[in-house]
């Protein structure tokens, strides 16, 4: 490829470097395999790193990141899950009014598979492929009340707890709280934890092993979705979540994971 300049070219060296990484990991390799110059593969690698699709081991290597694996298991395998909860998708967001998201976990996180938008005026900046954390979403603390305690303080020690809103969880203890809670009810609220004045609620989805692999979700402004429906929204959201998951295979009872 010839270092040139330019917008088109700039996008074509892009995902030249980002094709390169899968199959080289040194910074002369993914040079000579691009043939772009050190200083530009330099540059286009710090990006690509700043936004998560690749990221550089203690080893100073070059390596996969995660919104490009999360990419790869959407085309994979997760576009046949994603296939059979659609069915499910669109029936709650129907019931509902509400927007509606499915998510798998990936890589102590989770990935949007699947986004279907509500029929309120406001749009919610979420994106099909994108990651979001697991203490601050519905979704992500409906899969952690499946998970020990032990295990998610071993999550959560990977990921740290970044502060999303004033309302995230930023400490362990704070967050197994809520997750007993989850527990109980059988679905997790998010109270503006990762978007100010949204309010969520997911249930967890299971494979057919009874393993929490993901969940789904409805969102909505906190006053279109008031306390007094919740108990309501609730019972579609799980209604929903085990559609998903007897699609998936699931058949008998949860694994006790969470003790």
């Amino acid at each position: 490829m010839s270092d040139q300049t330019g917008p088109a070219s700039a996008l074509a060296k892009g995902l030249a470097v980002l094709e390169a990484v899968l199959s080289n990991d040194r910074l002369s390799d993914l040079a000579k395999a691009t043939g772009l110059s050190n200083s530009t593969v330099h540059r286009i690698l710090s990006e690509l790193v700043a936004n998560g699709w690749v990221y550089q081991d203690d080893a100073k290597r070059y390596r996969p990141g995660r919104r490009m694996l999360a990419l790869a298991g959407l085309l994979s395998d997760d576009a046949e899950i994603n296939r059979q909860a659609r069915p499910h998708l669109e029936a709650l967001r129907e019931a509902t009014g509400a927007t509606v998201h499915f998510g798998l976990v990936k890589h102590d996180a989770v990935m949007y598979a699947a986004k279907l938008d509500g029929r309120g005026s406001y749009r919610m900046v979420s994106r099909v492929g994108g990651l979001v954390p697991l203490h601050s979403t519905s979704i992500g603390k409906s899969v952690l009340a499946a998970r020990s305690d032990q295990e998610v303080a071993e999550i959560m020690h990977r990921t740290g707890m970044r502060g999303v809103t004033e309302a995230t969880h930023t400490t362990v203890a704070s967050l197994l709280d809520d997750l007993r809670a989850t527990r109980q009810r059988g679905w997790a609220i998010d109270n503006g934890e990762n978007e100010a004045n949204l309010r969520c609620i997911g249930a967890a989805v299971l494979d057919s092993s009874g393993r929490a692999i993901g969940g789904v979700s409805i969102s909505a402004l906190e006053f279109e979705l008031p306390i007094s429906r919740l108990r309501e929204v609730s019972e579609q959201v799980m209604r929903a979540a085990r559609g998903i998951s007897a699609s998936l295979g699931y058949t008998g009872e949860a694994r006790d994971d969470a003790r």
